[in-house]
C-alpha cells in the first residue's frame, strides 16, 4: 500500500497546530540546554531575569506563562544550584525579590545570545509584517482563551440555585 503525500497537518486546527508549535520549540530548546543542564522553563526563567532585573516572584510567574507554585520549585531549583537570589524587597516588607546571582551572570549572557538564535529561527522566512501578524493573532487567541478559562471558572446561575 503506498502511503498518501497529502500534508497530515493541512487541515488541523489552531489548538493542534499550537501545541505541535510548543512541543517543537521545547524540543529546540532542551536540545540546544542540554550542556547547561537547564530545563526550558528554567531557561525562560533566566532569560527574564536577565533582560529586567529583579521581580517578585508573582511578577516573574507572569512574564513567563506560569502559575506561581511552578516558578517557585523553579526558583528554588535554580537557586539550589547557586544561579538566583531571593533577598527580601526593601520596599515591601514581606516580598521577596528574585536576581540572577552574580557567578551566575556570564551563563546568563550565553543563554540570551542562545535566546536569539531560537527567536531568529522561528521567524525565518516570515516577512516582518507576517510576524506582526502572526504575533497580533497568537496574542488574539491568548485572549480567546483566557476569556474561555474566565467563563469556565464562574460559577453557574444553576449551581449558585441549588446552594441557597
Amino acid at each position: 500500500m503506498q502511503e498518501s503525500t497529502v500534508d497530515p497537518y493541512a487541515k488541523a486546527g489552531f489548538g493542534l497546530l499550537s501545541a505541535a508549535v510548543r512541543r517543537r520549540l521545547k524540543q529546540v530548546a532542551w536540545a540546544r540546554l542540554e550542556p547547561y543542564g537547564l530545563t526550558p522553563q528554567q531557561f525562560w526563567v533566566l532569560l527574564v531575569l536577565l533582560e529586567e532585573g529583579p521581580l517578585s516572584l508573582h511578577a516573574l510567574s507572569q512574564r513567563v506563562w506560569m502559575d506561581d507554585p511552578t516558578a517557585s520549585r523553579i526558583v528554588k531549583a535554580l537557586a539550589g544550584r547557586g544561579l538566583l537570589l531571593s533577598l527580601a524587597d526593601p520596599g515591601h516588607g514581606r516580598r521577596i525579590k528574585v536576581s540572577i546571582a552574580p557567578e551566575a551572570h556570564p551563563m546568563a549572557l550565553e543563554l540570551q545570545s542562545l535566546a536569539a538564535e531560537i527567536k531568529e529561527g522561528l521567524a525565518q522566512g516570515l516577512t516582518p509584517a507576517e510576524q506582526a501578524t502572526l504575533r497580533q493573532g497568537l496574542l488574539t487567541v491568548i485572549g480567546n482563551l483566557d476569556a474561555m478559562l474566565a467563563t469556565a471558572r464562574a460559577p453557574s446561575l444553576e449551581a449558585a440555585d441549588l446552594v441557597s
